[in-house]
């Protein structure tokens, strides 16, 4: 559609995050797909014209949500790790913190991610930002004195299964909402099962 401005995700209008909100909200809920212009013009109580006024089109529109979302993540990644940590048991522990609070923030965009897993179409679109804090936490781990315990492929196989468990964690947890009864597992499980393998190296 012509006549519409390109779009700073950093600038955005109270009306442009509005419909934004609203469209990540459906995502998570209902998927990419039954995500309609109609049904986000009435989650962020708009009519549908405005949507086209601010955004070319709904994959625009998703384009645009995605890559705020994707970018104030890499930002809050890159800030978390830039701090000083007393060792790797440190690092471990403040960062599945960092991770659970992070996903929990952007909750809309790490459910609407692994919804849309397999949809070719999107995967360009679809983008917590995963790989990067993966990446990020096993560059951090490589500073300590464990460096000489494992290779640079353990600490990637390590930061992998630590941020993909408090992934389950979040989704185990929006599952399980009004449920009585919840699962036994915590942060706190997740995190004293990735320090074993530094424990035992101490020993």
């Amino acid at each position: 559609m012509e006549g519409v401005s390109p779009i700073d995700e950093k600038k955005m209008t109270g009306t442009q995050q509005r419909i934004i909100d609203a469209a990540l909200h459906l995502i998570s809920q209902v998927g990419y797909k039954s995500t309609t212009t109609k049904l986000i013009a009435q989650e962020a109580e708009v009519n549908e014209t405005t949507i086209f006024k601010n955004f070319k089109s709904k994959e625009a529109l998703m384009n645009v949500a995605f890559k705020q979302h994707a970018n104030q993540i890499k930002e809050e990644v890159d800030s978390f790790f830039q701090q000083e940590f007393e060792n790797s048991r440190d690092l471990l522990k403040r960062t599945g913190h960092f991770i659970q609070d992070t996903y929990e923030k952007h909750r809309y965009v790490v459910i609407g991610s692994i919804k849309e897993v397999g949809n070719e179409k999107a995967k360009t679109i679809f983008n917590y930002k995963q790989e990067y804090i993966n990446a990020a936490l096993s560059e951090k781990l490589q500073e300590f004195p464990d460096a000489d315990h494992f290779c640079q492929k353990d600490y990637e196989t390590i930061s992998f299964i630590y941020n993909n468990a408090i992934v389950a964690l979040l989704l185990q947890k929006i599952q399980q909402n009004g449920e009585q009864k919840k699962s036994a597992i915590t942060l706190e499980n997740i995190i004293d099962m990735t320090l074993r393998p530094f424990d035992e190296e101490q020993v």
